[in-house]
C-alpha cells in the first residue's frame, strides 16, 4: 500500500501502450490504448462507445520485452467522452487471465 496524496492503495503509472479488448459476448477484439495502469485498474482510450458496467477482456503487450504482457478481465466503472471521437474508459481489473 502506498501513502500518496490521492489516497490510492496502488500507484498509477502513466503509459502509452496499444491494447486490444472485447466486450463480454463479442467475438472480435477491437483496438485501443492504455494510458494509465495500476495493480487494480486501467484507463483505456478507444473510439468505440462502451457502457458503464460492461465486462471487458483486455490484452496489453508492451513493446519492450522486459515488461510482461497483461491479459485480464475488467469491469467498466466510468466512461468519459474526450476530445474528438475518443472515450476514456476507467476499468477495475477483476481477474487475471493466462
Amino acid at each position: 500500500m502506498v501513502d500518496s496524496s490521492d489516497k490510492r492503495n496502488f500507484r498509477r503509472m502513466n503509459v502509452d501502450i496499444r491494447a486490444i479488448y472485447k466486450i463480454n459476448g463479442d467475438s472480435e477484439f477491437q483496438e485501443g490504448k492504455v494510458t494509465d495502469l495500476s495493480a487494480t485498474g486501467l484507463l483505456l482510450v478507444t473510439n468505440t462507445p462502451i457502457s458503464e458496467g460492461d465486462e471487458l477482456e483486455v490484452k496489453v503487450k508492451p513493446d519492450k520485452s522486459v515488461v510482461p504482457p497483461l491479459y485480464a478481465k475488467a469491469k467498466v466503472l466510468r466512461v468519459e467522452k474526450s476530445g474528438g471521437s475518443d472515450y476514456q474508459v476507467g476499468c477495475q481489473i477483476t481477474e487475471m487471465l493466462s
